[in-house]
Formats: structure tokens, sequence, C-alpha cells
């Protein structure tokens, strides 16, 4: 699509540039609903509620807020929430001031720390040494803790709302409990974490039948928790978290387990390699490579009805394999996804963000030139089941990934809870009416290994990759009319209705394939601001879209977020009052980091992790969204 505007508007909304003097008041307008505050911080007490369109006289910039002067009234706004003379200063130095990229600190999926968010969890157990007698030790699993810790923290996740459970405190009892404890802490919109490092088991499932077996993780008191009873605990938590990741570094299955030569430690050239799998617990039935049925924690959990663009679950082997546990740098599997995922995974697709299946493969490559060096062993296939195309950290640091590794997090780290009855999420529904809604292909719950896309991803596609990223079970209706646009003919009209309130954007990648704009919020429209079940039809009458050709499929992307976001800093070119994203690596990296998080972010209360979390604060501070994707034809 090309665009045929009615700049009218655009051209008598007076968007001059200048600059905010410091010793000058200047007039502004609110663009959208905000709240005037006592100090430049989100949680300080709110002098009054600004709607939007009010003026407002501008005093002081400090660290992407302005101090604004209201009839008798003095406070705090943030800059992104103000338009007039100085908007685009007010936007370049907000950005600068608030630690966001700029074009001499270019934002990309490595090299950059990420910042923690008290909206996101984790929950690591580790058990290498076991009570129960028989079980042999696995010398790595305390690599591994630290491991996880390092993959936590580059989710973001602060250590604060991370609990460890190690060794003798692992007991099938206390990973029941602290599995509860985490769902009575987490909030709808939430991110959660989830990682074991131990023993797997397997056994014949007399539930499904008779050539069934199920898979297990085995506590520190040689109690085995079931993938069924894992999803039952995990249940509540998928069903209110915008994104739950589990990774399993165990045996989910015997394997090769009844071939003593290729189930003991292994020695070969310096590198020892021990099976994380018990097998005096498994019957011979269980313990063979056969095509039987498995009872998968993925599969579970669709069961229980998680979405499944909500969860992904990241296992060490196939069903029919043995993991290895390496004592010097723990599981083979952990340590080779810790490093791609701190630097060493490629953007094979050249989107701008490194998806879980892009980190496997990486992984996936190392664990086999790892066992290369031993014959005995028939291989280690790490398996991917839900949300393939799911982004767990925009922000990664190769540089102090050895420092973080030596630090091992203290025993007394806990995050146990007793917070307030977790409100319930909006239940799954329709995304989308016709014309077309898109289906995103990368959704599968059965666990499959990576096979990570090597073309370019066009305009489209990158829209695609940004919608995996939402929580698909937020209500969002969409209707573009007409379902067919003739070209140099009809304009483009869309119907949103979003079943919560926040912040509506709009992105269209164009049937030139090469095009890709950003329409809502623009220069003349930007209060986008929509309240639950409110009906919002775009374009408004100031301001038109019409097809221009050429004849395919436009491919729009609609999101309704909890929180603002700060398009401010996006490299890019102006398309009329619409934004036109850079299609470098680096334009694309920010355009996806940029929708996925929220402009609060650098705000000190949406860094703090703990117990207890103000739910205001805490919708301010949500990167979830809801998201749309519908393909619509010009011809």
């Amino acid at each position: 699509m090309t665009f045929s505007l009615s700049l009218r508007a655009f051209i008598t909304a007076g968007l001059s540039a200048g600059c905010i003097s410091s010793a000058m008041a200047e007039p502004m307008t609110v663009t959208r609903p905000t709240d005037l505050k006592s100090e430049r911080y989100l949680d300080a007490s709110t002098v009054m509620a600004l709607p939007a369109g009010q003026a407002v006289e501008s005093l002081k910039l400090e660290a992407g807020w302005v101090q604004v002067k209201v009839g008798n009234s003095q406070g705090w706004v943030r800059a992104m929430a103000l338009s007039g003379a100085g908007t685009a200063s007010v936007a370049n130095v907000a950005r600068i001031e608030s630690g966001r990229s700029g074009n001499n600190n270019n934002m990309s999926t490595t090299g950059i720390r990420s910042i923690p968010k008290a909206s996101r969890h984790a929950l690591i157990i580790g058990v290498g040494e076991y009570a129960a007698s028989g079980i042999s030790t696995l010398q790595g699993v305390k690599k591994d803790v630290v491991s996880a810790r390092s993959m936590a923290m580059a989710m973001s996740i602060p250590d604060s709302n991370i609990e460890y459970l190690r060794d003798k405190d692992a007991t099938a009892e206390q990973i029941r409990q602290s599995l509860k404890d985490l769902n009575a802490r987490v909030r709808p919109g939430d991110r959660v974490f989830v990682y074991y490092s131990g023993h797997g088991t397997r056994w014949v499932d007399p539930q499904t039948g008779p050539d069934a077996c199920t898979e297990g993780l085995l506590a520190t008191d040689g109690q085995a928790i079931t993938n069924l009873e894992m999803s039952n605990l995990l249940s509540p938590i998928a069903s209110k978290s915008d994104k739950l990741m589990v990774f399993y570094d165990a045996c989910h299955s015997g394997g090769i387990a009844n071939q003593p030569m290729k189930t003991r430690s292994l020695q070969q050239a310096g590198l020892s390699l021990t099976p994380k799998f018990v097998s005096q617990i498994s019957p011979e039935q269980c313990a063979k490579p056969a095509n039987m049925r498995t009872r998968s924690l993925s599969s579970e959990l669709s069961k229980q009805g998680a979405v499944p663009e909500n969860i992904v679950s990241i296992a060490a082997s196939r069903p029919d394999e043995v993991s290895f546990d390496d004592p010097t740098s723990g599981g083979l599997a952990t340590s080779a996804w810790r490093d791609c995922m701190l630097g060493e995974a490629k953007d094979l697709d050249n989107s701008g963000a490194i998806s879980v299946e892009e980190i496997t493969r990486c992984a996936q490559e190392k664990v086999s030139k790892t066992l290369s060096r031993f014959p005995d062993i028939l291989g280690q296939q790490m398996t991917i089941g839900g949300n393939r195309g799911f982004v767990p950290a925009f922000f990664t640091a190769p540089a102090t990934v050895a420092a973080t590794l030596q630090e091992e997090p203290a025993p007394a780290a806990s995050a146990n809870a007793t917070a307030p009855a977790p409100v319930a999420s909006t239940p799954p529904g329709p995304l989308a009416t016709p014309p077309v809604a898109v289906t995103v292909g990368n959704t599968s719950i059965q666990p499959a290994l990576p096979n990570p896309s090597t073309q370019t991803a066009s305009p489209a596609e990158l829209l695609k990759q940004v919608h995996e990223q939402r929580d698909a079970s937020r209500i969002l209706k969409v209707q573009a009319t007409p379902a067919v646009l003739r070209i140099n003919q009809d304009p483009l009209q869309l119907s949103v209705t979003s079943a919560q309130e926040g912040y509506l954007y709009i992105a269209l990648a164009g049937s030139d394939k090469k095009s890709l704009y950003l329409l809502y919020p623009n220069a003349v429209d930007s209060n986008n601001a929509i309240s639950a079940n409110q009906t919002v039809t775009l374009p408004r009458p100031h301001w038109r879209i019409k097809a221009g050709g050429p004849q395919g499929f436009d491919t729009v992307l609609v999101m309704v977020s909890d929180s603002p976001r700060d398009l401010s800093s996006l490299s890019r070119e102006k398309a009329g009052p619409f934004v036109k994203p850079l299609l470098s690596a680096a334009g694309k990296s920010q355009l996806q980091l940029l929708l996925s998080s929220s402009e609060n972010s650098d705000q000190s209360i949406c860094q703090q992790g703990g117990k207890t979390r103000n739910l205001l604060v805490s919708q301010a501070c949500s990167d979830a969204f809801a998201s749309t994707l519908l393909n619509i034809e010009e011809r």
C-alpha cells in the first residue's frame, strides 16, 4: 500500500520544531489522559488527573519528565504524554536522560544488559545431591543453578523475584509448595521462568494405557513429580501470565538407559559426562527407545487449557534420549543455551530479535559438537513446545557472562510470598473478524526440534514476530472495511474493540513487500488511550489512508498495550503524519523492543521485585499487550 493522505490537519497542526527552555514557560498540550505527579516518579503522589487536550505550561525538563503548571498547581508529567512547540526536544531529551537508545547508543539484541522488571519471576530448582539412596550425584547441577540465574537476569527478572530450591531443600513437597507460592505472587500480564536441573525418569502410566509412559522430575527425596502433576501446578500460572517459559535439563525418557555401556559416566579427552536419568525407577518397557505415547509437559498444559502462544517448554533431550551432565560446566543443554542466549545465537532471519527457536538451534549445534567426541553416545536433541517465536530477552550482556557465572546465588534468596489472591485473567476468545486473520505457524504444543527460518524476514513477517510476543489469552476484536480495497478508490477503515483498557497502536506492512508504517498514533492524532469495550474507528475524519497499490496483501498489526510505548527513539523517516521505521538491523531491533516494552521501564518502582505490588503500578509498568494480525487485499 502507498498512501493518499488528507494533510490539511497535518499542515495546520503547528508541529514546528522548537526547544523547551528551563527559564521560560511554554504552552503544551496533554496528548493522552495522564496524572500530574508531585515528583518525577511513577509512584509519587498524584496532584490531579489530566485529561487529553488539557493545556499546560512547561517549566523544566528532567530525566524524561516535564515540570508543568496547570492553573495554580504544579507537578510532573511524563514527557511522552505532551505535545507542543517543544515536542521534538522533549522526546529527544527524554530518550537520552532516561537511558533509552539514541543514534549513538545502538539498541540491538546483543551487548546491552537487561533492566530488571518487577513483573518477571523465576523458580530455579537444582537437584545434584539426592537424599534417597542409590541415586547418582550430578556434580554439574550447582553450575546449572548459576547459569539459570544468568538466563533469568537476561530475561529482566530481578534477584528479589528469583526463588532457589537446591539439593536437600528440593523435596517433592517443597517443589509443590514453591510452585503454589509462585502462583500467589504472579499477576495477570507477568512473565515467569521455571527451571529444573536434575535426574529425570519415566514409567508406565496406567491412566493413559498399557503402552503409554509418563515422564517426571526426581526430587531429592526420590519422589517423582510427573508431567501431569507439574501441568496441574503450572496451569494457574500459565492462565494469567503473559508468557510462561519452562526449561527442563533432565532426561524425560529412558532412551538408551538399559545399555550400561552408554549410561554410566563416560570419559573422553579429559571430559566426563554423566547421564541425568535414573534407570532403577523405570521399568524396562519405558527404558527402551520406542515409538510410544508420552505425556509431555506442553501437551498436558494444553489439555489444562493453556494458550499455546503463552507457553514455551524447552527440554534438554527427546523422549527416547539421555541428556548429560558435565561436572565442570553443568548440563550440556543448559550451558549451551545460556551461552547462545547471552550473545552467541544469530538472528538468522534478520528480524531484529532472537527467538527461542534461534537460541535452541545455536545450543543444539554446541551440544552436538561436544557429543561428537563420544562415539558411544547416539545423540541428544533439544526440543521446544509452544511458542517457538517467543523472544525471551532483548537485552543481553556477553561481556558480563563470566563474572555472573562466578557468583553463587545466596541460599537464602527466596521470593516466597503471601500475595493477595490473583486477579482472574481474560478468558480466551476470538482475536479478529474478517477479512483475514493471519495464523502464526510457530505455536504447535507438541515438542519438536528447532528449525528456524534463515530467510530474511519481510516487513509482514516482522509484524508477525511482534504479534507472537502478545498475551494470546486477551480478546481484541478488529474489523477492516471494505473486505477488499480497490486501488486508488477505497480508504482503509478499522474498527477496534478491546476487552481491556490500554493504549492502541497500529502498524502496516505494505503490499509492495518493502514498506512498513506506524499509522497510529501519529502526528495529527496522538491520543491513543482506549477504554475497555469501547469501539474506536480509525482513521478519523481529519486523516485518511487510501489504497495506493500495488496489487497484493497489506498486513496490519493492531495492538493494545497495558502501558504506553515510547517510540520516539526509533530510527525513522516521516511519511506525512506517519512514521516509517528504518528497516536496518538496528531499526528492526528498536521497533521490536519498543513495541514490546513499557515506556515506564526506567522507573525504579517498575524494577523493584518483592512479595506484593500495587495493582495500578503493575499495570503502568506492564509489558503485556493484546494484538491482532490482519491481511487486507488490494486489487
